[in-house]
């Protein structure tokens, strides 16, 4: 006999506007895969994703804007040929500068994604759903 979890009626706020009532988790045998279009409309999941996008867009952006001005600024001006100290010219500093910047962002990346996955899993076990269950 399948062992089955009981879950429970919530109330989810479409896209639209509309709310509808959805049954989280009537009854469902373990291991049964979670609603993902109910997840998707669900509050906590589209607070997930819009904090998610506020972080990586600009990120992105920075990163890749950074190292393509670096070509740019290399291949087409004479800008970074000036001497920083001695021997050592802008070109240098910039370019040991996109390492720091990566190093920098990989860390901020680490810490929010910690955070972004205890939102993900916060989601999840609102449906009745998460990793314990599936053991």
């Amino acid at each position: 006999m399948a062992k089955t979890i009981a879950g429970s009626e919530k109330s989810i706020a479409h896209p639209n506007g509309n709310e509808r009532q959805h049954a989280v988790r009537e009854e469902r045998p373990e291991g049964h895969i979670p609603d993902f279009e109910a997840i998707e409309e669900s509050a906590g999941f589209r607070e997930l994703m819009r904090k998610k996008k506020a972080f990586l867009i600009p990120t992105t952006v920075l990163f890749l804007g950074l190292y393509l001005l670096f070509n740019v600024i290399i291949s087409y001006t004479n800008l970074l040929d000036a001497s920083f100290i001695g021997d050592i010219s802008w070109v240098w500093v910039f370019a040991f500068g996109l390492f720091a910047m990566t190093w920098i962002l990989v860390t901020v990346y680490m810490k929010r994604a910690a955070k972004f996955d205890e939102m993900a899993r916060e989601t999840l076990v609102e449906f009745n759903y998460d990793k314990e269950e599936n053991r």
